[in-house]
C-alpha cells in the first residue's frame, strides 16, 4: 500500500493533491500538444475573462475562489506569455483590470473548443473510478459546504462530552 494512503483520512489533502496534480500535468500536454499556451491552472482565468469582459483581480479571485495573491500571480504570468494584458477601468481611471488580448481571445476560443472534449474525458475517468462522475462532484460540493458551516479547526476544538 501506499504510504500516504496508509495514514488514512487525515492525509486526504495530499492525496487529493496528487491527483489534482496529475490531471493539471496531463492536461498541461494535451494543451501544448494543441499549441495553447495557457497555464493549466489559469484556463479558468482565461475562460472567465472571454465571457465576462475585462475584470479586476479581486473580482476575478472572487469569481473563481482563489486567493488574491495567487490571481495577482497568475494574471502577471499571463500577461508574460501575451494572453492579458492591464487596461484602465472606464469608471475609475485608478482601478486596473486585466484583458485579452487578440492571442488570449485566439486561444480562448481554441480553449472552448478543447474543454468540450476534456469534459468527456474528465467524465469517462470519473466515472471509472467512482462509478458516477455527477455524484463523485456532488460529493466534493458537499465537502466544502460542510466545512463552510464547520472549519477543520473548529471541528478539531470542539470539546467531546464524556
Amino acid at each position: 500500500m501506499d504510504f500516504v494512503t496508509g495514514l488514512g483520512p487525515a492525509f486526504v489533502a495530499h492525496r487529493l493533491r496528487r491527483l489534482s496534480d496529475r490531471f493539471v500535468d496531463e492536461i498541461g500536454e494535451a494543451l501544448a500538444e494543441e499549441k495553447l499556451s495557457i497555464p493549466p491552472r489559469s484556463a479558468s482565468t482565461i475562460l472567465l475573462l472571454a465571457e465576462r469582459g475585462p475584470m479586476g483581480p479581486v473580482a476575478i479571485a472572487r469569481t473563481l475562489q482563489f486567493s488574491h495573491p495567487m490571481m495577482v500571480r497568475a494574471l502577471r504570468v499571463l500577461e508574460q506569455l501575451g494572453l492579458v494584458r492591464t487596461v484602465g477601468d472606464p469608471s475609475d481611471q485608478r482601478r486596473r483590470m486585466s484583458a485579452l488580448t487578440a492571442r488570449g481571445r485566439k486561444e480562448a476560443a481554441i480553449l472552448k473548443r478543447f474543454n468540450d472534449r476534456l469534459n468527456r474525458v474528465m467524465r469517462e475517468v470519473l466515472d471509472e473510478g467512482s462509478g458516477n462522475a455527477d455524484a463523485f462532484l456532488d460529493t466534493l460540493d458537499t465537502i466544502v459546504s460542510s466545512l463552510d458551516r464547520r472549519p477543520i479547526p473548529t471541528r478539531l476544538n470542539m470539546k467531546v462530552d464524556a
